[in-house]
């Protein structure tokens, strides 16, 4: 039995691992950011809100209908009538349209909305996805590197022992392996913290382990600034969604100016008398707009399309900050990226560790071998991360991809 369950055991750990250690492409993690990111599901409820506001203003009023009857007698005379009629406002044939047009762009302008939102999520998907690949490369390359150094270091205590080098040497090869794994270790922590932003964007649980596959880096641009503004300024879904709401408010102004005009309403029934008179009314019904002429729901229009046109002006204008800001950050960062592609990092480590082993280069050369590659490792990996960092908040300060724009 105690067999049984140790075979059990050994055949569920496998399991495990596999399950914490979970692999995931990048248009994998991206479906499951549009799918679980609250941010989106939040706009989805707006528009199905904004759908259910469209949906009731379109319905037709309710008429209304109305029975009356009267039995009077006075001694030996008795006296019945009753009538039976329905009633419908009227205004809504001229109050109706205005409504539903606004409703539609109000609608159209959540949709715009939710738009923006999944560029927004896609970017920041694509700049935690690539940071954890990238960090995660960094990672095992400053552990391999570390694992050689413990190597050298256990080879320098024997040399130690044997007289061959100083107490001083042997203690500098130290501190340089203590440097390295503070080194790896602050990687590391980058490389959690790229994680755990990937799975809350992603919505994962936070026990999760994720591993990525090889991100390419795709930063091709070939615009200037002023086509990005231009192309930004027709593009950004949310400055679309911010003038699809002033046309939305333009035309409820427009539906609660046309409230100036009286309710109205018309009765048609049928009436009854005991001395067997009968047939059709008609009454017409309008209110006497002597006080409430609608003037507040006019001036709560006016007020909020004031509101919207100044908050789409400023847009304009920040819009055009981020995309001029971003763009500098962008060529900033691409000609330092493109500065360290000549350089070659891994014969820099092996030249010089295996020149040290060989007694050929000093322990002062083969310390500054060590953090040249070091250095050079971690920048080469952060300016790799900043400059997609970078193209993916220009895409999203743009608006659009900027693989599939057009001159």
């Amino acid at each position: 039995m105690r067999l049984f369950r140790l075979l059990v055991i050994l055949l569920f750990i496998p399991c495990v691992f596999i399950k914490a250690q979970q692999k995931i492409s990048f248009d994998e993690a991206l479906n499951a950011a549009y799918q679980n990111n609250i941010e989106l599901q939040k706009q989805s409820s707006k528009i199905k809100n904004a759908e259910y506001v469209l949906g009731e203003s379109a319905r037709l009023p309710n008429p209304v209908f109305t029975y009356s009857r009267e039995d009077l007698n006075s001694g030996s005379v008795n006296y019945k009538e009753w009538i039976a009629s329905g009633s419908i406002p009227l205004n809504f044939l001229w109050n109706r349209w205005s409504k539903v047009e606004s409703k539609e762009k109000s609608l159209e302008a959540q949709k715009l909305l939710y738009e923006s939102l999944k560029l927004n999520v896609l970017a920041n998907v694509r700049e935690s996805y690539f940071a954890l690949n990238k960090y995660s490369d960094l990672s095992g390359r400053l552990n391999n590197t570390l694992t050689r150094l413990t190597g050298l270091a256990e080879s320098a205590k024997n040399r130690l022992n044997e007289g061959d080098i100083s107490e001083y040497e042997f203690q500098r090869i130290l501190i340089e392996v203590n440097k390295i794994r503070s080194a790896a270790s602050e990687i590391e922590f980058l490389k959690t913290r790229s994680e755990n932003n990937l799975k809350l964007l992603i919505g994962y649980s936070s026990s999760e382990k994720i591993l990525t596959e090889p991100a390419e880096l795709n930063t091709y641009l070939d615009f200037s600034e002023e086509e990005l503004v231009a192309n930004a300024l027709k593009s950004r879904n949310d400055l679309k969604s911010m003038q699809m709401l002033i046309e939305s408010e333009n035309l409820f102004l427009s539906h609660n100016q046309l409230k100036i005009i009286p309710e109205i309403s018309l009765s048609a029934g049928y009436k009854k008398q005991t001395d067997d008179l009968k047939g059709t009314v008609l009454q017409i019904d309008f209110e006497v707009p002597l006080f409430n002429r609608g003037q507040l729901a006019v001036k709560q229009s006016e007020t909020e399309l004031n509101l919207l046109e100044k908050e789409a002006e400023f847009l304009i204008n920040k819009i055009k900050t981020e995309v001029s800001e971003t763009y500098q950050s962008y060529i900033v960062n691409k000609s330092l990226y493109k500065a360290r592609s000549e350089i070659r990092l891994e014969n820099i480590f092996n030249s010089a560790a295996y020149s040290y082993e060989q007694g050929e280069i000093s322990l002062i050369e083969f310390i500054d071998g060590i953090n040249a590659f070091i250095d050079g490792s971690i920048l080469s990996g952060e300016l790799e991360i900043n400059l997609l960092k970078n193209y993916s908040r220009l895409e999203k300060a743009v608006g659009i991809s900027l693989t599939i724009l057009e001159k």
